[in-house]
């Protein structure tokens, strides 16, 4: 009869080891973080984030109104030609911000000193006025000539007077016509008649100079300048 057989049951390790010694341990799963609350935790930063982004422009705001001094000054509410006369219509008061003193502009309290005054270079609408653009009604532009006429009752308006803007109008037939001329200076003679120097383009100077010394010249009032042609 055959003796017990003897066997090594000691767990082989290293190289000779059995395929089931090597087998690794499975893998443990472990639940995760709820996806609805990672959510709301990222919406509440988003929401933080636009708060913050918000309250930054609000303080920068506030930071330029307190560094900027706002004061109202005139600018130019309408388009007005060089060599016209400024109205009231033509004027509007712009508050504005400085951080600093500027020399120039129009204070809102002399916008009404501007009216009669002659703009010396085209005034765009929204430009604000400054020393420069304007000129006294009775000042000589560079472009202008003094042509000087005396009228007799009837070929003038009641109201002419330094400053004022008039339609010199050509009574001739050979030279019909009309231009835009100012009132430099305006006397009455002992006879009636008015005795005027005008300021006109010298373009057409020379030809408001002879219908005047010929007693074919008429001047119609006019609030504001206008374009005008040679009569």
């Amino acid at each position: 009869m055959a003796g017990p057989v003897l066997t090594d049951e000691r767990p082989r390790t290293g190289r000779f080891a059995t395929p089931d010694a090597r087998r690794p341990e499975p893998a443990v799963v472990r639940a995760g973080g709820d996806p609805k609350t990672r959510s709301r935790v990222r919406t509440q930063w988003l929401v933080l984030a636009a708060a913050l982004t918000v309250l930054a422009g609000l303080i920068v705001g506030w930071a330029l109104t307190q560094a900027a001094e706002r004061v109202d000054v005139v600018s130019v509410a309408r388009p007005v030609s060089a060599g016209a006369v400024i109205t009231i219509d033509d004027l509007t008061i712009t508050p504005v911000a400085f951080d600093r003193p500027v020399q120039g502009l129009v204070p809102a309290t002399s916008m009404q000193r501007l009216v009669g005054r002659v703009a010396t270079i085209d005034l765009r609408s929204g430009a604000l006025l400054t020393v420069g653009m304007w000129a006294d009604g009775t000042e000589l532009l560079a472009t202008e000539r003094t042509v000087g006429a005396v009228l007799a009752a009837g070929r003038f308006p009641n109201g002419l007077a330094p400053g004022s803007t008039a339609m010199a109008i050509a009574t001739d037939d050979d030279a019909a016509g009309t231009a835009l001329v100012r009132v430099l200076d305006a006397e009455r003679s002992d006879n009636g008649d008015l005795v005027v120097t005008l300021a006109i383009d010298e373009a057409v100077a020379a030809s408001v100079a002879q219908q005047a010394a010929v007693g074919a010249l008429v001047l119609v009032g006019m609030p504001s300048a206008a374009a005008g042609g040679t009569p």
